[in-house]
């Protein structure tokens, strides 16, 4: 009886571990710069939950050297109504899209951009899937952005270069 404990425990131990191994190696969260204004002191960072299960909560968004932006919001879409490159959140154009205070938004499972993207080439995209991009606003131009959040309890962060656009 006790070595069926100690297998049983052995066995949760690991399986345990090995999940902390595997979200280390690939952190489910997907972001790609993907468009920004003149100067670059607005930016549109398109992102996403990879894994099948869980959802991922935003918990903060800091940018250049750990500065809090001047502006953030993430905007929760479709690929029929896209999004809006702008930190004007309630202007008359603004008002057409839904934007959303940073720690109310949890990504869903299976929003990839890049998976959607295959999804809408291969014509099997709705309006019922998500899509998400984080906006922000900032005085100076954005060199990079730390995105911190978590996921099935786990902290994580995830550094976007501005170049890559």
């Amino acid at each position: 009886m006790k070595k069926m404990i100690v297998v049983c425990s052995s066995l949760i131990v690991l399986l345990f571990a090995g999940s902390f191994s595997y979200l280390q190696i690939s952190p489910p969260l997907v972001a790609i710069p993907s468009a920004y204004e003149t100067g670059k002191k607005v930016l549109l960072i398109e992102v996403g939950n990879k894994n099948p299960f869980g959802k991922i909560k935003i918990q903060d968004v800091l940018v250049n050297n750990y500065d809090p932006p001047s502006k953030v919001k993430v905007q929760v879409s479709n690929h029929t109504k896209g999004f809006i490159i702008s930190d004007h959140f309630n202007s008359d154009e603004s008002r057409k899209y839904t934007f959303k205070d940073l720690k109310s938004v949890k990504l869903e499972p299976n929003t990839d951009p890049k998976e959607q993207l295959k999804k809408m080439n291969d014509g099997t995209i709705t309006d019922d899937d998500l899509i998400y991009a984080i906006t922000i606003g900032h005085q100076n131009r954005i060199e990079n952005v730390l995105v911190k959040y978590q996921y099935l309890g786990v902290s994580f962060e995830k550094v976007v270069k501005t170049n890559e656009i």
